[in-house]
C-alpha cells in the first residue's frame, strides 16, 4: 500500500498513549432504558391480568403479554448493540504524535473478528485538509411517494496527492459486500462508518466521543488545514443520478438504494436488489 498509509490489525495499534475516540453510547443507553421500562410495564400489566384505564376501557392481559414478546425482542436487539459498544474494540479513531488511526470496521460487526486488518494509519503529512460536513440524505420512504430525511455529521479527510488509498478502497468494498479480509460471511450489520469518496476524500460518520470538533482541533495542531464546517445534501428522490447512487452505495445502505433504484422505474425488486448489492460491493456501472 506504500509508505504513507498502513493497514493494521487491532493488535498492532498502540492504543495506550493515544487520544482515543470511542463509539458514543449515550443514545444506546437511553434507548435501552426506555424500551426496558416499556417491557417491565407490560409484564406488570400482564401479571395483573390487565389494567383498567377507564370504567369501560383498559388493557387486557393477553395484549400486554403480546407486547412483552415484541418489545422484548426489540430490547434484546438494542441491548446487544450496547454490549458491543462497551467492548474495548468499540472505538472509531485514535490520534497520536505522528498521525491518526482510523478503524473502518463497525463495532456492530464484532463477529467478524479482530485478527485481519481493519485500521488504517494516516500520517498527518498525508492529510491535505479536513472539514466537518453535516449532510442530509433524502431517499424514498417505504410508503409510496414518501420521502425519508436523515442527517449525519461527517468528518472528511482530504488525502494528499502522494497518498495511495487503492488498497484501503478495496478493503472498504469488501466490508460492505460482507467479505471482510476477503472471506465470505453470512451475517453482517449494515453499518459502515468509513467510506472513500472521489478525489481521495475519506468520509467518517462521526458517532464518537469526544466530538468531531476535538478531532479537528488535534488535526489543526499538527498542521492540517481545517476548513469551516459546511452543510450539504444528497437528494435521491428528485434526482437520483449515478453519482448519488454510488455515494449511497458507499454508505452501505442496501434498502435505501433499492428504493432509490425502483423510484420512478419499472425495475423489479429482484433486479433492484442485485443492482444494489453490486454497487455496494464496489461495482461502478449504474444503468
Amino acid at each position: 500500500m506504500g509508505a504513507e498509509l498502513r493497514l493494521l490489525a487491532l493488535r498492532e495499534v498502540p492504543l495506550p498513549g493515544l487520544r482515543v475516540f470511542r463509539v458514543a453510547i449515550l443514545s444506546l443507553v437511553l434507548t435501552n432504558l426506555i424500551v426496558g421500562a416499556v417491557v417491565l410495564a407490560c409484564i406488570w400489566i400482564g401479571w395483573r391480568g390487565g389494567v383498567a384505564i377507564t370504567r369501560r376501557d383498559g388493557i387486557p392481559g393477553f395484549l400486554a403479554w403480546w407486547a412483552v414478546f415484541w418489545f422484548g425482542l426489540l430490547w434484546f436487539f438494542f441491548a446487544n448493540d450496547l454490549r458491543k459498544a462497551l467492548k474495548p474494540t468499540a472505538w472509531l479513531a485514535a490520534a497520536g504524535d505522528d498521525g491518526i488511526y482510523l478503524k473502518w470496521r463497525s463495532y456492530q460487526n464484532l463477529q467478524w473478528g479482530i485478527d485481519d486488518p481493519q485500521v488504517v494509519f494516516i500520517p498527518y503529512r498525508a492529510i491535505a485538509g479536513a472539514q466537518l460536513n453535516r449532510r442530509t440524505w433524502l431517499t424514498p420512504a417505504r410508503r409510496h411517494g414518501g420521502t425519508r430525511a436523515e442527517s449525519y455529521s461527517y468528518v472528511e479527510l482530504r488525502l494528499s496527492a502522494f497518498a495511495d488509498a487503492a488498497e484501503l478502497g478495496k478493503r472498504l468494498a469488501e466490508e460492505r459486500a460482507g467479505r471482510p479480509g476477503g472471506r465470505v460471511t453470512h451475517k453482517k450489520w449494515g453499518h459502515f462508518p468509513v467510506s472513500l469518496e472521489p478525489d481521495k476524500v475519506l468520509r467518517i460518520e462521526w458517532r464518537a466521543r469526544p466530538g468531531a470538533k476535538t478531532l479537528l482541533e488535534v488535526l489543526a495542531r499538527h498542521g492540517v488545514a481545517v476548513a469551516a464546517a459546511k452543510a450539504s445534501s444528497a437528494d435521491l428522490v428528485a434526482s437520483p443520478d449515478a453519482a448519488a447512487l454510488r455515494e449511497l452505495a458507499r454508505r452501505g445502505d442496501l434498502f435505501g438504494l433499492i428504493r432509490a433504484l425502483r423510484r420512478g422505474s419499472d425495475m423489479s425488486l429482484e433486479d433492484a436488489k442485485a443492482k444494489a448489492e453490486a454497487l455496494i460491493g464496489g461495482e461502478q456501472a449504474v444503468k
